[in-house]
């Protein structure tokens, strides 16, 4: 059976502004939640400068290398579940899009199958 506004009209009227059975006071609360997540995200202050000489940068950049040789690349959704993760932490270098605690270009790195805790210094991956 299709509605039409005609079976909506109440005393001869339509209803005006917000009309649903979601409770007010849940909505509020879920939307006072959301935006204490946003200020969090926005308060994030991110790293400007890398942290490791180049003999760290190289041993990690044949770490990642074993990596990818043995396990090959993740799929698309794990990748942007990590760079996303990667976004919201402060060692992240947006500028660069590097991590500020191994010096990897993030963008390349987060494609790389095998263990999380191997590829992420700070041991911030899941998958």
């Amino acid at each position: 059976m299709a509605f039409t506004p005609e079976d909506f009209r109440s005393a001869g009227v339509l209803p005006t502004g917000p009309v649903s059975a979601w409770p007010q006071k849940r909505h509020d609360k879920m939307m006072a939640e959301a935006r204490v997540d946003q200020q969090k995200v926005d308060r994030v202050q991110h790293a400007t400068e890398v942290k490791p000489g180049m003999r760290e940068m190289a041993g990690g950049l044949v770490n990642a290398g074993r990596q990818a040789l043995l396990n090959g690349k993740v799929v698309s959704q794990v990748r942007e579940e990590r760079m996303e993760t990667c976004r919201q932490c402060p060692s992240f270098i947006e500028a660069s899009k590097r991590c500020a605690e191994c010096g990897c270009f993030m963008e390349a790195k987060t494609w790389i199958a095998g263990n999380p805790d191997m590829l992420c210094p700070l041991k911030k991956w899941k998958v």
